[in-house]
């Protein structure tokens, strides 16, 4: 093998080896998450924000070598929020509606999380009208779960309590306030189940599948038309999918059947 050819090839296994160069990011990046919904987003005991999506907000300012700013709102001010230029993108657990995408826009999907109810053991509650008719059951204010409670069940006799955050959603089934509640099956777990005023409670019923609005994927909003950002940060979804590190966060926080990574 002559000098050159040794020399090409090198110069083209080396730049198969290397890392991706995205174009320049913005100095910083202004994320905003409603620090409340373990293991997705939420405080430690020293007061700093960990979980799922923060790890993924905090990967795509490294690989771009940009500040992260975080800002912790409540749920349902994030559109609000973004729309008034408060912050660059919403991370937080938010669902890629069809009724969201007609007022902001959003990244590359991330994730699709199954939603359940929570309850007290042995209740056999299921997420049907015939079940639920006549209890009280929790949601999160603005949320995907509360838009499918009142669209299927507020009607038939069951009744929706809706709270700014889970916490508080919580607090009353574990006071019997309500009778259950309704949402992603980690966050339950996290935030509830897995401690001692939810030793008494479990997931309950089986997952609710057969409702698109419940099953679209999670991914961050922006404002409409911020074209640039929306593809400087695609690219770094779709490179931290490709090369696994969003499965390694994925498997940091979850059980195996309570996420799937999006394609």
């Amino acid at each position: 093998m002559n000098k050159l050819l040794a020399r090409l090839l090198m110069v083209a296994f080396c730049s198969v080896l290397a890392p991706t160069a995205h174009a320049a990011g913005p100095a910083e990046i202004r994320f905003a998450t409603e620090a409340g919904y373990p293991p997705f987003e939420y405080l430690d005991p020293s007061g700093e924000l960990q979980g799922f999506d923060i790890d993924i907000g905090n990967e795509i300012c490294k690989r771009l070598e940009t500040k992260c700013v975080w800002i912790d709102q409540s749920f349902d001010s994030l559109i609000p929020g973004l729309q008034a230029r408060k912050f660059d993108l919403a991370n937080s657990t938010m669902t890629a509606t069809e009724a969201r995408a007609k007022v902001i826009d959003f990244t590359e999907p991330l994730y699709i999380v199954p939603v359940r109810l929570a309850a007290r053991k042995g209740s056999g509650l299921e997420p049907t009208v015939e079940s639920l008719k006549g209890k009280r059951v929790g949601v999160q204010q603005g949320t995907t779960m509360e838009t499918y409670a009142r669209q299927n069940w507020a009607n038939n006799g069951v009744t929706i309590v809706a709270y700014p955050s889970y916490t508080d959603a919580f607090n009353d089934l574990a006071g019997g306030r309500v009778d259950a509640t309704f949402q992603e099956a980690q966050n339950a777990i996290e935030g509830f189940l897995s401690k001692p005023a939810g030793a008494d409670f479990e997931l309950t019923g089986s997952t609710v599948d057969d409702s698109p609005i419940l099953n679209e994927p999670i991914a961050m909003g922006l404002r409409k038309g911020n074209k640039k950002l929306k593809k400087t940060i695609d690219e770094v979804l779709r490179e931290m999918k490709a090369d696994g590190t969003m499965q390694t966060f994925a498997d940091k926080y979850f059980q195996k059947e309570n996420i799937r990574i999006a394609p």
